[in-house]
């Protein structure tokens, strides 16, 4: 592994585990065994650094979606096992990652959620499609009406006025928000087959 990448996978996990504000380039140089000059030999600032450590969580889970639905019998299949793969990958992001980002960071969170936006939606379009060929989603849905109306959804998980850490797990929310969903979607097959893979 490439220095650079090494750093970027080091405060990656760093900044997931402990939140962003409280981690210093002080703290990821000790934790990697480097020096605080590699650091700045690769990376500008501390902005920077996690500009690249957000894009590259994005492409890792991006990849790991991708091979959950290239491994599933079918769409439902597909989207119950990311449901069960997000609903994990949330267990370990302290929620001071989620604060600190929309508090201190505005710009690169609304620039990357952007980005992570387009991607989401074009590759729900094209899971939407597949699964009316299936015949387990509605076919008189308006596919790009729903990606976006998931994408948006999802979006809340983090909105602290809407649902208050001290109330509500992210997880709670985002199972609550993909099941009922899906749920909705689906044609009887599609529920036939939820009903399957939840027993």
């Amino acid at each position: 592994m490439e220095i650079r990448d090494k750093i970027i996978s080091g405060s990656s996990k760093m900044f997931i585990k402990f939140g962003i504000r409280s981690i210093t380039m002080d703290m990821i140089a000790e934790q990697l065994g480097i020096s605080k000059r590699t650091i700045y030999e690769n990376f500008t600032d501390k902005n920077e650094l996690l500009k690249y450590s957000l894009e590259a969580g994005m492409v890792e889970q991006k990849a790991v979606v991708e091979e959950i639905f290239k491994n599933s019998e079918n769409v439902i299949d597909a989207m119950l096992k990311t449901i069960k793969h997000n609903a994990n990958t949330l267990k370990s992001i302290n929620p001071l990652f989620f604060f600190d980002i929309q508090k201190y960071y505005p710009e690169l969170y609304k620039l990357l959620i952007k980005k992570n936006d387009r991607q989401k939606i074009s590759r729900l379009i094209e899971m939407l499609n597949k699964g009316i060929q299936e015949k387990i989603i509605r076919n008189e849905i308006n596919v790009e009406i729903v990606a976006i109306l998931i994408a948006e959804q999802f979006k809340m998980i983090g909105n602290q006025e809407i649902f208050p850490e001290d109330k509500f797990s992210k997880i709670e929310i985002f199972e609550n928000i993909s099941i009922n969903f899906i749920r909705g979607i689906a044609t009887e097959k599609g529920l036939s087959l939820i009903e399957k893979y939840n027993s």
